[in-house]
């Protein structure tokens, strides 16, 4: 296939975009006024969302136990995402804020152990 040489032009400067558009202040990294931690960690907790939505779609259609571990650690993933989120806005003192995220990881790899054991 023949690619013309402005289509070619169009799709580099789509990909190269984000690149332009980082720019470093204060030591941390932000794309348009976002911090990019910021950024990764919401598209992190929606991306748990979706997959602990559609992993309870399979429960409904399936009905096996393993795939509603799997929903529920999805699920805290995504809590533990937006408690991070909401500290900065809420400013809650980090040692607090460890605890908690230390506790719903510990949660999250233990409803993925008992998805992977239940038979």
């Amino acid at each position: 296939m023949k690619c013309s040489s402005g289509l070619l032009t169009v799709i580099v400067l789509l990909i190269a975009t984000p690149v332009f558009a980082l720019a470093e202040t204060n030591d941390r990294i932000s794309v348009q006024g976002l911090d990019v931690t910021d950024l990764i960690l919401v598209l992190t907790s929606a991306l748990a969302i979706i997959l602990g939505a559609l992993s309870f779609i399979g429960y409904r259609h399936d009905g096996r136990t393993k795939l509603l571990f799997v929903t529920l650690a999805f699920f805290l993933f995504a809590l533990k995402g937006a408690f991070i989120i909401g500290s900065d806005l809420l400013s809650l003192k980090q040692p607090d804020l460890d605890i908690l995220a230390s506790l719903l990881d510990f949660g999250v790899l233990l409803c993925f152990f008992a998805g992977i054991i239940k038979r």
